[in-house]
């Protein structure tokens, strides 16, 4: 017999009749009093389903919150006998069950009333206030009492091999406070606490995502300051496992480092991802634990209702397998592939792509206390400009980043220039650089502060097509290489595209200064172009292996080594040299057509 873990989430039992105060919630199986025949029919054949796939296995059960949709008291009497019927009828014990709040299982309208009756009041006052409807169905269905002023408030041992920490990521939430959001201190302080003497394995299972599937942002529904600080805390203590809810899909993703998340998707969707999971623990010297989902498949009137089946051969939904090593992998750099914000796989291809990774020293730079928000501060600031720009005639693009508005803001600018300093020091660049280089106006700015940081020698230089645009000085390094004083030289600018204007400026414009030079390093913001992001992508010899790509006027230099702190592929221009005359948009002037630097002179409207 082995052991299974049944991982269900978002029931959304919800009111069919709205309260006052309450809303009505039209995406649930699960409605109630009115329909509450169909939702008993509807836990009827999941318990089939369930049954059939568990067979005589013992199951363990984690549900990741939303029992509820309003956290009304009418909402918790149906959930504890759906939930009651589901522990009856698996035979599951109590102690083997892990059950989560979510932030739809808050009464927000008991925080209004507290806020009304009370001028102040405590955390501790409106953790119980706003719990209180949990609170009472928790202790109801377990029999035992759950305390809302903890982080970690619960722990799952699941055969002496893995603790499953029960978070309460709703521990923060208001009326305000939307987000997922945990005392981290505390949360450190009960890590602490726990008794692991047999040094079992962690996984953390909240509510709330730390990443992404289904919305186009990378954080999830967590506060992104105190989501960094989280995920800081988990790699500290080697929690590699997160299980989670609330995004209403059933994915599988690995992020940051080789932590793992799984989203066992909402149970009781009428729209979303209706689906559940079951982790099958294997017997091998590593703990093993098997991912199978169970999707609710759409009927025809005349079908059965409710019908569950297994999902097979999904890759971009699932891990087949996903293992818990007792042994430490190897730090490696990650690796990201543009567009993806995160890489999605099977443990085969996991396994592959770190073999890959090492062998051919593909180095990449991602923080997500750096990349994430920068990607966050782009999409709130609506810096990414729909349009043609036209710059020169080999730089034309769809769409553009405007990088200085961005560093108008003193907060945002500090926010650049350390996220410029932490690429330096997380590849290592320090000792290795003999000169700073701010390369543009934006790339002057963001660099500065690394420059005073490390002590080392500065300078500016004006981009390589706006070179005319500066008087003979601007356009000079005000530093003598003639006795290759400066061996290695860090580049720091805003965008980086192809990398065409850095090989000129290398090539041609400074070529006195920097045929000297052993190693280029280049730090930027931002990289916009197409290629597999790693270092190597900037030297000549991968762009002319590039189809389409336009080597003409490029100059060969390959000793360039490349960092960039947000990847944000930008398409190009599809036309060629010819697009004066092809690309209608430009010819016609349709939409908003933008001419910069030597596209100038041909402005005749």
């Amino acid at each position: 017999m082995n052991s299974l873990i049944l991982h269900i989430s978002d029931l959304h039992v919800s009111l069919e009749n709205k309260l006052e105060g309450e809303r009505v919630n039209e995406d649930s199986y699960l409605k109630i009093p009115d329909s509450k025949e169909l939702s008993k029919h509807f836990i009827d054949k999941f318990i089939i389903a369930a049954k059939e796939e568990c067979g005589k296995n013992k199951v363990y059960l984690l549900i990741t919150g939303d029992i509820t949709d309003c956290g009304a008291k009418l909402e918790y009497d149906y959930a504890f006998d759906y939930i009651s019927l589901i522990i009856k009828e698996l035979d599951i014990n109590k102690d083997n069950i892990l059950l989560l709040p979510g932030d739809h299982d808050i009464n927000r309208k008991s925080i209004e009333d507290l806020k009304y009756s009370k001028e102040s009041y405590s955390i501790e006052e409106l953790n119980e206030c706003k719990f209180k409807n949990f609170s009472d169905f928790y202790f109801k269905l377990l029999d035992k009492p759950f305390d809302s002023n903890k982080v970690i408030f619960d722990i799952l041992n699941f055969e002496d091999k893995i603790l499953f920490l029960g978070i309460n990521s709703s521990h923060l939430i208001d009326l305000e406070n939307i987000e997922g959001k945990i005392d981290i201190e505390k949360f450190k302080e009960e890590l602490l606490k726990i008794e692991n003497n047999d040094n079992l394995k962690y996984i953390a299972c909240c509510h709330h995502n730390i990443t992404s599937s289904y919305e186009d942002k990378n954080r999830g529904q967590w506060e992104i300051v105190n989501r960094g600080r989280f995920l800081t805390v988990l790699e500290e203590n080697s929690i590699k496992f997160i299980f989670s809810g609330n995004e209403h899909t059933s994915s599988c993703k690995k992020i940051t480092g080789d932590l793992l998340i799984s989203d066992s998707g909402t149970i009781s969707s009428k729209n979303y991802d209706s689906a559940f999971k079951i982790y099958e623990l294997q017997n091998s010297e590593n703990i093993i634990l098997q991912n199978n989902i169970y999707g609710l498949q759409k009927t025809g009137l005349n079908d059965d209702q409710y019908y569950w089946q297994k999902r097979t051969n999904i890759k971009a939904r699932q891990e087949d397998v996903f293992e818990i090593s007792i042994v430490k992998p190897p730090l490696i750099d990650e690796y990201k592939e543009l567009p993806s914000e995160e890489v999605v796989t099977s443990s085969e291809e996991v396994e592959k792509s770190i073999i890959s990774s090492i062998s051919s020293q593909i180095k990449v730079y991602y923080n997500e206390k750096y990349s994430d928000v920068l990607y966050d501060k782009i999409k709130n600031l609506n810096l990414f400009h729909s349009g043609h720009f036209h710059w020169s005639e080999t730089s034309r693009a769809h769409n553009w980043i405007d990088v200085s508005k961005l560093i108008e803001n003193k907060e945002n600018l500090d926010f650049v220039k350390n996220a410029i300093i932490d690429v330096i020091e997380n590849k290592n660049l320090v000792e290795k650089i003999d000169l700073i280089i701010g390369l543009g106006y934006e790339g002057n700015i963001i660099s500065s502060k690394a420059a005073i940081k490390f002590n080392k020698p500065y300078s500016f230089l004006p981009y390589s097509y706006r070179h005319d645009e500066h008087h003979e000085y601007e356009n000079q390094l005000n530093f003598d290489n003639s006795n290759n004083d400066y061996k290695n030289i860090l580049i720091i600018t805003d965008v980086v595209n192809d990398g065409r204007t850095i090989r000129k400026l290398i090539k041609k414009r400074q070529f006195e200064f920097f045929k000297n030079v052993e190693n280029i390093y280049v730090v930027s913001l931002l990289y916009t172009g197409h290629s597999k992001l790693n270092y190597n992508i900037l030297n000549y010899d991968f762009i002319k292996t590039i189809s389409g790509y336009d080597i003409e006027n490029d100059e060969e230099i390959n000793n360039i080594e490349y960092y960039t702190v947000k990847s944000l592929k930008v398409e190009k221009c599809p036309y060629g040299k010819d697009f004066r005359d092809e690309c209608f948009i430009y010819k016609d002037n349709l939409s908003c057509v933008n001419l910069f630097y030597d596209e100038s002179k041909y402005i005749n409207k």
